[in-house]
């Protein structure tokens, strides 16, 4: 059962992925129910998560969306939005599905939308469809996808410095790797493959 404040939220949330087509960020949840604390909205989707009327989808570090699960006839992988390959945004989620039984049967794989020409000289282009398998230890000379500040994910390759930072690499001459401490960051997954839609 809902209190009125979980039942609001509940409500916008549907609300706001009908007319958007993605999950609200906790900031919007906290503004369209009326509040300023992101912390009790984050409390109010909590309770709406143990009470499955949303799920928290994997690879989505701000928001949550409605479970708008489908029966699948053969293997079908999930989009679970865009990543940026240049400077690192917010993962976005989407609602779409890429058929791809005759191609992959590793149900540990997910799929992303490639935005941005960082790694380009990888063969990754602006708009590509990018195949991860779930990884979270970083592998030498594998294009990999990195979470940043527990919010930020961006594509690259990854080279550990010494114990304490990270390096992540992109593969275009024109932009500059990035440092980071490896406390900031965290492994998400692999690239096993590539699609391009012409």
């Amino acid at each position: 059962m809902l209190t009125r404040k979980q039942q609001q939220t509940y409500d916008f949330i549907t609300k706001y992925c009908k007319k958007f087509g993605e999950p609200p960020l906790l900031r919007q949840i906290a503004e369209g129910i009326g509040i300023k604390s992101k912390g009790v909205a984050h409390r109010y989707v909590e309770a709406l998560v143990k009470e499955r009327k949303i799920k928290k989808l994997a690879y989505r570090h701000r928001g949550n969306t409605i479970n708008h699960k489908k029966t699948l006839n053969g293997l079908r992988i999930k989009s679970f939005g865009k990543i940026v390959a240049g400077s690192p945004i917010d993962a976005v989620s989407d609602k779409d599905i890429i058929e791809l039984d005759h191609i992959f049967s590793n149900e540990k794989c997910f799929a992303l939308k490639v935005q941005g020409n960082s790694m380009v000289e990888a063969g990754i282009n602006d708009g590509d469809w990018v195949i991860v398998e779930k990884q979270n230890k970083p592998i030498a000379s594998k294009i990999m996808v990195i979470l940043i500040d527990n919010q930020d994910v961006t594509l690259k390759y990854v080279k550990q410095v010494d114990p304490e930072t990270i390096k992540l690499l992109p593969a275009n001459k024109d932009l500059t790797p990035k440092t980071y401490n490896i406390s900031r960051i965290s492994i998400q997954g692999v690239i096993v493959g590539q699609i391009r839609v012409y």
